[in-house]
């Protein structure tokens, strides 16, 4: 059976499914779609409420596909950040045997990282022997256990701000991790768990020589193969300074950013008209059209007295209501 969706999601963020009744942010998603083809890290920034995370569901990944350049498979990988809880890290440490739901709420950014390439399979141990996971190797090790080669990887960072919520000796643990996939590093800990696998596994000949194993060697040339991956970070802008706490391992962060601003006048339009003159079999409302003097209404008092612009959020919270006034009408309607 079919949800019903309503053609305008308020404050909640568009998701990929709603890409049909997404509208106005054509010019937007070309450009950070161009920003991705181009570089390996892409940072999107902008105030709270400009629609990052709808413009990231709805437009960016459903576009990746026609991208020229992308003539190769690629998967996804989308991580949320949330904020640093002190009083869930406290039961972190102390508890055992948490609920799966205790357990998702007090992942810090490497654990989520790493659950979003491994899911529940995030142990390598039997393949290399290591003290703990990374992103290299979780994103590595997905790459690897891939039926499709090559496979361009795109890593979703959102709500990144979150991540300088956290103790400042795990912000630069992920900082130097990142740094190793976008650098295309292999972590020198990788190296040493790969040589702790060859002395273990390995042969001898007559002399009591190593000799290279089969298994390892194999590994070692997946792990040898260059990790196609693209990075989008989104945050707000007003805490774009914290990414200088990065730049020790990510010193071209910046160099490839782009300012999501809020809807002009045509965009606006689109946005509040499009979606309403969509087919109702979708939606919880009714097929309705909305004419240029109450689009002009509308417009006016969403608009910036100033910048004469107008808040993505707010034209949907206006909408929203709007949507809901034409399914009570229909309703009074069939009553009678």
């Amino acid at each position: 059976m079919t949800t019903l969706r309503s053609r305008y999601p308020g404050l909640r963020p568009f998701d990929a499914d709603e890409k049909q009744h997404f509208f106005g942010r054509d010019e937007e998603i070309e450009a950070v779609c161009r920003l991705l083809d181009l570089d390996n890290l892409t940072i999107l920034h902008s105030p709270s409420g400009m629609g990052k995370s709808s413009l990231i569901n709805a437009g960016i990944l459903p576009t990746l596909s026609e991208i020229r350049n992308w003539d190769i498979p690629y998967h996804i990988v989308a991580i949320r950040f949330t904020n640093y809880d002190p009083e869930l890290a406290r039961l972190r440490r102390e508890r055992q045997g948490l609920t799966v739901l205790d357990a998702e709420l007090i992942k810090d950014p490497i654990d989520r990282f790493i659950d979003a390439c491994l899911g529940e399979d995030n142990q390598w141990e039997e393949v290399i022997p290591m003290p703990k996971p990374s992103l290299w190797l979780s994103a590595k090790k997905m790459l690897v256990d891939q039926a499709v080669h090559p496979l361009r990887i795109v890593f979703i960072l959102d709500q990144f701000e979150e991540l300088f919520t956290y103790p400042e000796e795990r912000v630069e643990e992920f900082a130097r991790q990142l740094g190793e996939l976008y650098h295309q590093v292999t972590p020198e800990e990788v190296r040493k768990g790969i040589d702790r696998k060859q002395i273990i596994d390995g042969a001898q000949d007559g002399s009591g020589k190593p000799l290279p194993s089969p298994k390892v060697a194999q590994l070692m040339a997946k792990i040898e193969e260059p990790l196609d991956a693209k990075i989008l970070i989104s945050m707000r802008s007003d805490k774009l300074h914290y990414l200088e706490r990065l730049k020790a391992y990510l010193p071209e962060m910046m160099l490839n950013s782009y300012e999501l601003r809020s809807f002009d006048i045509d965009q606006a339009k689109k946005a509040i008209a499009q979606p309403a003159s969509l087919d109702g079999e979708r939606f919880i409302s009714p097929e309705f059209s909305i004419s240029e003097d109450i689009l002009d209404e509308i417009i006016g008092f969403l608009q910036d007295k100033l910048t004469r612009r107008i808040d993505p959020s707010q034209l949907q919270i206006v909408c929203q209501h709007i949507e809901q006034r034409i399914i009570e009408r229909e309703r009074k309607i069939k009553k009678h």
